[in-house]
């Protein structure tokens, strides 16, 4: 009989919005191959309300067992803030680090206020959840922790430290800096990171002596070229989205949650200024694909397709003359590979040093920080010739084949989970 592992992660199902999510969904189903997977959630959908939407109990996705546990959903009145201090030293941790000297987010303060109060108010904070791991957590070969930012994670990962391995989607934000995280990344067997600089992120911020680390990321399959009937069929689809969302090519793309969070509003305001500069003849449009969380723009231009499939996603990205991504925090950016793996170029938010690198080592793609970087960006991909996005997209489809394999990846989790002492 195969070992069993559990995942635990905030949110999970197949039409949920988040890269950590759909992570977690995918590392299910590759592990399934050589364990048995429960997968232990929540019952939210929106992660903004974490409001118990979804039954209580067992269910199975994909072959997959999930359990979801029950929550309350988040109480704004009850909204809790960081103490000031830890304001302060994440507003001035650009003059406080020195080398080796991580004082943003030094182990000092009370875990009580600093941490544990603020990781219930923030949420999903699920008690039943903590005693599934207590009562059951020595059962299972492995607990693969998603997210350290929220309470599953940040708490679970100290219920079973040496039976824990932390996948933390770790990118720069002021609730890093809590005193209780010193304690989160140093309790695991091992840490799961999804890109280098991800790992010297949390050097910075928590010193040397983290748990120690695996570089995993995620497997992304990159497409064989199609046959005659397999293209047919693509154009066809692709025609009828078209036709649905009134789309029209030229177009960039963007794919995901769409929140002032994930840097949405700048984008838009970005195009707009773009559009306004543009000759008459040329009609680029904006796709966006995702779930909505902040009011939509009224730019005639901008076109919301709503959630939609992988495959109607990933046609709609191969289609693209480049997908944008401008947040500034990510800990890896699965739909940047993705598109990578589809032949289409990128445009990213050059303050963030994941995206950034990817660009750099790949060598597709453009950055932007403000308007007319992104005008600059976008006028620069819009005028490749043929051979540059031939060349381009062999190199893309090159970078993810090479670097984010999904084999490669199930057998360095499954090197840590082989490690992990037997009771």
């Amino acid at each position: 009989m195969k070992p069993r592992i559990a995942i635990v992660v905030q949110r999970y199902g197949r039409d949920i919005n988040g890269g950590a999510e759909l992570h977690a969904r995918l590392l299910a189903n590759a592990l399934g191959t050589r364990y048995q997977v429960d997968v232990l959630t929540s019952r939210a959908h929106d992660y903004q309300t974490w409001a118990p939407e979804l039954p209580a109990g067992e269910e199975w996705i994909d072959g997959v067992r999930v359990l979801r546990f029950d929550h309350p959903a988040r109480n704004r009145r009850d909204k809790r803030h960081l103490p000031l201090r830890h304001k302060l030293r994440w507003v001035l941790r650009r003059w406080i680090e020195r080398p080796g000297r991580p004082l943003a987010a030094r182990p000092s303060g009370r875990d009580t206020p600093d941490g544990l109060a603020y990781l219930r108010g923030a949420g999903p904070t699920m008690d039943g959840l903590m005693d599934h791991l207590r009562q059951h957590g020595g059962d299972y070969a492995a607990l693969i922790f998603f997210t350290a930012r929220f309470h599953p994670a940040a708490m679970g990962v100290l219920l079973h430290p040496q039976r824990s391995l932390l996948l933390p989607t770790l990118h720069h934000e002021k609730t890093m800096v809590l005193p209780h995280f010193h304690r989160v990344f140093r309790a695991p067997h091992r840490i799961l990171w999804n890109t280098p600089a991800e790992a010297e992120a949390a050097q910075r911020l928590y010193g040397d002596d983290l748990a120690p680390g695996v570089l995993c990321g995620v497997g992304i399959t990159v497409r064989d070229t199609p046959d005659a009937v397999e293209a047919a069929a693509r154009a066809q689809r692709f025609d009828a989205l078209a036709a649905q969302h009134g789309i029209r090519s030229p177009y960039l793309v963007y794919v995901g949650r769409v929140d002032t969070s994930k840097g949405c509003d700048r984008l838009f305001a970005h195009f707009a200024a773009l559009r306004a500069t543009q000759p008459a003849g040329q009609a680029l449009q904006l796709l966006v694909c995702g779930q909505w969380f902040m009011p939509r723009p009224t730019h005639p231009d901008i076109v919301a397709t709503g959630f939609v499939s992988e495959a109607d996603r990933d046609l709609l990205i191969a289609r693209a003359e480049a997908l944008v991504i401008p947040s500034q925090h990510e800990s890896l950016s699965m739909v940047l590979l993705e598109a990578l793996a589809e032949g289409c170029a990128v445009i990213v938010n050059r303050r963030c040093e994941v995206l950034l690198r990817h660009v750099h080592d790949s060598g597709v793609g453009e950055a932007f920080d403000d308007s007319a970087s992104f005008n600059a960006a976008v006028q620069r991909t819009l005028a490749r010739d043929a051979a540059t996005r031939t060349d381009q997209a062999a190199r893309g489809r090159r970078y993810v084949r090479e670097r984010y394999d999904w084999q490669r990846i199930v057998e360095r989790i499954g090197e840590a989970i082989d490690s992990i002492p037997r009771a």
